[in-house]
């Protein structure tokens, strides 16, 4: 017989008992940082989660959405875990609109779902590979990065509208479904990498783009990291168009390439450069890649397409996240293999490391280099990973690594390390995953923003009994 909390009845009155889960087994699955929900919800329709918002804050119970689970180990430890909210359930796609090249959907539609609809007319949404479990709740909610931004933009400039449900009970709208809306304030860019304090992302229209006739990746191994990064250099300074430009040390390579790569040094350095379009265009920027990425130095040129293609695309999004899909026979160590159903908690790998280093492109070789040199004792189990395109470094630690590594208080002072190491020419760290005595330790967002005063304003206003992800974003709130 299952212990139901005090407010389980008062809970059935918004929801039918099929829409609850107090089983152990659930919860459990659901836990986040450690901490264990009582109940797990699966509202089907836009007033149901406004309804449970305004129940739990009549009840001061924390309420933490959830998507299919991708960065679920993103934030803070929460101050309360009470209720799951899971939009699973909100998964239909209310408008697809061809002509105009956007796409309506649920919170819980994944970016598989809106792939899978939109390529029949042959148009794409470019946040994630096409398989991916992620939701459009969930990229809204933690302003996911995105493999091709430096080609399509990120999130935030393929979001056109916004449907949200307020912690009490209010359904709100911003922004519309076509490229150009009306001037004024976008509120709903507030949402946007919110962590869901503000609200409940309901449903959210994207711009979509053209599916490319032919896309291709270019990899090339080069002995050191310096002769890499002069190659990616030199390709900026060109008139080529790549759709991602990727810095992999040796072990990073070798986790994201079924099979794995042949002709990688082990102190070596993979240039991985995305290219698609055209046919004829796309055979002659690799053509013109190839070529100057052997004139720098590199012992190994590759072209991948097709299914190898999909499956790099796949250990690449494994190296962002801490659950990846299923179909990969080498995934990094300390990593999770499953897909799960969209009606399923997708499993969290809370004993990997996983950070987001934010940087200028320029910097992000030296980036590279000096976290190399921090970890140093963990021999080649740091994965780690350089966007020369837009910016970014992620570091990953799988948690074999991590139990036999440098100790909690050295792995500490490391991450302080890369923190200053970027904080000080304006970028910024972020911790996206970590186990929870590690995570306990670590200031996982960084130093607030210049706006924290404005953020605990709005936090007060739109939440003020700090129902919603209550301690999990910047500052605790």
């Amino acid at each position: 017989m299952l212990t139901r909390p005090a407010w389980f009845s008062s809970l059935r009155t918004i929801l039918d008992p099929a829409q609850i889960d107090v089983s152990p087994q659930r919860t459990a699955a659901c836990s986040v940082d450690g901490q264990e929900p009582a109940a797990v919800v699966y509202p089907q329709t836009h007033e149901q989660v406004a309804a449970v918002l305004r129940w739990a804050q009549g009840e001061k119970l924390g309420v933490l959405p959830r998507g299919s689970g991708t960065q679920i180990s993103l934030g803070n430890p929460p101050r309360r875990a009470d209720v799951i909210l899971s939009t699973s359930r909100l998964n239909r796609i209310h408008e697809y609109d061809a002509a105009n090249f956007t796409v309506t959907g649920e919170a819980g539609v994944t970016v598989s779902q809106a792939t899978s609809l939109s390529a029949a007319s042959q148009q794409t949404l470019p946040l994630r590979f096409p398989g991916s479990a992620a939701t459009l709740g969930g990229l809204i909610a933690t302003n996911a990065d995105t493999p091709k931004r430096l080609r399509y933009g990120g999130v935030r400039d393929l979001l056109l509208g916004i449907r949200v449900a307020l912690p009490g009970g209010e359904i709100v709208h911003f922004g519309g479904k076509v490229v150009k809306n009306v001037a004024g304030y976008d509120m709903g860019k507030l949402f946007l990498g919110s962590l869901g304090i503000f609200g409940v992302v309901l449903e959210a229209t994207f711009k979509l783009y053209a599916l490319p006739e032919r896309e291709e990746t270019l990899l090339a191994a080069f002995p050191t990291l310096p002769q890499a990064a002069t190659a990616a250099a030199h390709l900026l300074g060109t008139a080529l168009l790549p759709s991602q430009i990727l810095l992999l040390n040796a072990t990073a390579a070798h986790a994201v390439a079924t099979p794995p790569l042949a002709g990688v040094p082990p102190d070596g350095t993979v240039l991985l450069v995305g290219f698609e379009g055209l046919d004829e265009a796309v055979e002659r920027q690799l053509v013109e890649m190839s070529q100057a990425a052997r004139e720098h130095g590199a012992a190994m040129v590759q072209i991948v397409s097709g299914d190898p293609q999909l499956r790099l695309q796949e250990g690449l999004d494994a190296l962002s996240h801490a659950v990846t899909t299923e179909g990969r026979s080498s995934p990094p160590a300390g990593f999770a293999l499953a897909e799960e159903p969209a009606d399923e908690p997708a499993p969290t790998q809370e004993s990997a490391l996983i950070l987001r280093l934010g940087t200028l492109s320029s910097r992000v070789p030296a980036v590279m280099d000096a976290v190399a040199q921090r970890l140093a004792p963990l021999g080649p189990q740091a994965l780690i990973l350089g966007d020369y395109g837009i910016g970014l470094v992620r570091v990953c630690v799988g948690g074999p690594a991590l139990a036999q590594g440098m100790g909690q208080g050295r792995f500490t002072e490391v991450i302080g390390e890369m923190s200053r190491l970027v904080t000080e020419t304006g970028g910024y760290l972020l911790v996206e995953a970590a186990p929870v005595d590690l995570k306990g330790t670590l200031d996982v967002w960084g130093p607030p923003p210049v706006a924290f005063g404005l953020l605990k304003a709005l936090k007060a206003r739109f939440d003020p009994k700090g129902i919603l992800n209550p301690g999990r974003f910047v500052g605790g709130l």
